[in-house]
């Protein structure tokens, strides 16, 4: 069996050969196992579907997808403004309305069926993307102690990948095509990574949080390839579907919602402020109630606040955001270095728990993208605790095992728990209030930190050459 990937990308942008094989490391996989255990994810993937479309469907003409994005579509394609403030508001760039042409025409149920479909394969794509990052063996023949990790990573993740398809939104076709690019990025094409994630920064700006760790990384071509890719996306329109008054599309969305953000105090956005799980809602809400106790005095993003505690507030969440953006730095280590294979995988789960931690607004729809941290620490947690495998810089045992334990604890609580078909709705709004989600994002952000110095260990000048002998014999 061959060790997980040491060989370093290039920095040209082009293919390494050398990451084109998969080469991760199993956790005492044995040899032979139940059939039906070793397709375990593919009947899970069946059954979760399945259950999942009558919740997608049920709202036909009045779901989010229909009144919020083919509506818009429509509009541009005659021309008019789509950036407007009313009930349900396309708050967006332009570029998600343009993509959502093609079903604009199409009957109700017949652009939802489609659209189901699409989420199918983005779902699919989210999470076998993320499994290969962090050096999954073939997702459809797991055994041994790569069950355990897989089912973990279901606990941990399940309640925000079903999020999106509650909602009929974008987020999990952005999810995928951010995990797509950072497959490109661990596999030495950094150019191509750097273009699928612009497309996925055109239609929500957090992933635009690349071009800095590109930079950080020495990768500037592909961060402003990045940054180019959105931009280019987002004026498209203008030129296509011109709008009849002459305005910009991503002009009026500047104007009209992300100025807001300078204008209002953090978290507020066009939705309840308990539905912001960002660091900014969760702020807010800590400044109006601290940690309500009933549903029904609930923080509200209409309150009127004193501009000395929106002065406040601001002070706070920008200090908390720069402080976490530089301990990650720190983490990643010397800007410029190379990268391994392994090391990709989990510097994008550190780049996509800021993501949302330093949005506007993140709702539980968005937190589809933890999928990949979420598998990242379900196969540290295994190693570590059944002491298997050697992806990561071997440590004390004994010396993790509480921490470990207590960061899964926390994990189960401030993730499943946010389902309010587990709590009820009272409980599960009183969650989301006290940001049940925001915690779940900081501690995963907690566990890339623990985790990267230990996937730089493995891809050293001096301990590679052991590694591969040591795969070699295994």
């Amino acid at each position: 069996m061959v060790d997980f990937q040491s060989s370093r990308s290039p920095r040209d942008g082009t293919a390494d050969p050398a990451l084109a094989e998969t080469a991760t490391l199993p956790l005492s996989t044995p040899a032979r196992g139940s059939h039906w255990k070793q397709r375990s994810a593919l009947i899970a993937a069946v059954v979760f579907f399945a259950a999942m479309t009558w919740p997608f469907l049920r709202c036909g003409a009045d779901s989010e997808f229909i009144v919020c994005y083919l509506r818009a579509a429509k509009r541009m394609q005659s021309g008019q403004a789509i950036h407007r403030d009313e009930p349900v508001a396309y708050a967006y760039p332009p570029a998600m309305a343009m993509l959502a042409m093609p079903l604009a025409r199409l009957p109700t149920f017949a652009a939802l069926g489609v659209w189901y479909l699409v989420n199918i394969a983005a779902v699919t794509a989210v999470v076998v993307g993320s499994w290969r990052l962090v050096g999954g063996p073939p997702i459809t023949r797991l055994a041994g102690h790569w069950l355990v990790v897989f089912w973990l990573a279901v606990a941990l993740g399940f309640r925000f990948v079903s999020a999106p398809l509650e909602n009929q939104q974008f987020d999990v076709v952005i999810a995928a095509l951010l995990i797509f690019g950072c497959q490109k990025l661990a596999r030495g094409c950094t150019l191509a990574g750097a273009v699928w994630l612009g497309a996925a920064a055109a239609m929500k700006c957090t992933p635009l949080l690349f071009a800095p760790y590109l930079v950080w990384r020495g990768r500037l071509k592909a961060a402003c390839l990045l940054a180019l890719v959105a931009v280019a996306l987002n004026r498209l329109p203008d030129f296509v579907w011109p709008q009849n008054n002459g305005q910009s599309y991503l002009g009026d969305w500047c104007g009209t919602f992300l100025a807001k953000v300078g204008r209002t105090a953090p978290g507020v956005w066009d939705s309840d402020l308990v539905l912001n799980q960002s660091l900014a809602g969760l702020v807010n809400r800590f400044a109006q109630a601290g940690l309500p106790l009933s549903s029904d005095r609930l923080p509200r993003g209409d309150a009127v606040l004193a501009p000395e505690t929106v002065a406040a507030m601001r002070w706070l969440t920008y200090g908390i955001a720069l402080a976490l953006v530089a301990a990650t730095a720190w983490r990643f280590g010397r800007p410029g270095r190379e990268w391994s294979r392994l090391e990709v995988g989990a510097e994008s789960a550190a780049v996509v728990c800021l993501m949302l931690l330093l949005s506007p607004m993140s709702s539980k729809a968005h937190y589809v993208v933890l999928v990949l941290p979420c598998i990242l620490f379900a196969r540290w947690f295994v190693e570590r605790r059944q002491a298997v495998g050697q992806a990561f810089q071997p440590d004390s045992q004994a010396s993790l095992r509480r921490p470990l334990t207590a960061l899964l604890a926390v994990l189960l609580v401030t993730g499943p728990l946010t389902s309010k078909g587990l709590t009820g709705k009272a409980l599960g709004d009183l969650t989301l209030a006290w940001g049940f989600p925001t915690w779940f994002a900081l501690a995963l952000l907690a566990v890339t930190w623990l985790i990267l110095p230990r996937t730089r260990a493995k891809s050293s000048p001096e301990v590679e050459p052991a590694l591969v002998q040591t795969g070699k014999a295994a």
